[in-house]
C-alpha cells in the first residue's frame, strides 16, 4: 500500500485576481453601501416629513375642535340665560295675572313667551283665554294664526 502523504495542493483552477477587479469590485461594494446611506437618509427625511406633517394636522384638527366647542358651549350658557329670563317673564306674568284675573295683557304675554320658548300647546290655551277676555285683540288674532301652523 502506498503511503499518502498530504500534501498542500493549489487548486486545480487557477484564477488570476489583478489590482483592478480588486479595485472594481471594492468600489462596487463602497458604491452599494453609499447608495444604502443615501436610502436610509431619503428614507429617515421621508419618515420625518411624514411624522411632522402629521403632528401639525392633529394640532390644527385639536384646535379647531376645541375652538367650536368652545364657541358651542358659550351659545349653550347664552341660550339657557334667555331661557332663564324668559321664565322669570312668565312666572312675572302669572302673578300678575293672578292678582288680576280679567287682565288680556298679561294673557297674551305668558302665551307670546311660551310660543317663544317652544311650548306651543300652552301658547294656545293663553291666547286662547286672552281672546275670551277681547275677541278683538289684534296681536293675540296674529298670534293665534301662527299657533295654528304648529
Amino acid at each position: 500500500m502506498k503511503n499518502k502523504i498530504k500534501s498542500t495542493q493549489f487548486p486545480n483552477i487557477y484564477r488570476i485576481i489583478t489590482e483592478n477587479k480588486l479595485i472594481k469590485r471594492a468600489s462596487k461594494i463602497e458604491l452599494r453601501l453609499l447608495n444604502q446611506s443615501k436610502h436610509k437618509k431619503v428614507l429617515t427625511y421621508f419618515l420625518s416629513i411624514t411624522v411632522i406633517s402629521a403632528t401639525i394636522l392633529l394640532s390644527v384638527g385639536i384646535s379647531v375642535l376645541a375652538a367650536r366647542l368652545y364657541q358651542d358651549a358659550n351659545m349653550y350658557v347664552r341660550i339657557t340665560k334667555q331661557r332663564q329670563v324668559m321664565q322669570e317673564k312668565i312666572n312675572f306674568w302669572q302673578s300678575f295675572k293672578e292678582n288680576y284675573d280679567g287682565y288680556k295683557d298679561a294673557y297674551f304675554q305668558i302665551a307670546l313667551l311660551e310660543y317663544q320658548l317652544g311650548n306651543f300647546e300652552k301658547a294656545k290655551e293663553y291666547n286662547k283665554q286672552a281672546l275670551l277676555l277681547d275677541p278683538g285683540f289684534d296681536d293675540a288674532k296674529n298670534l293665534g294664526v301662527l299657533l295654528e301652523n304648529k
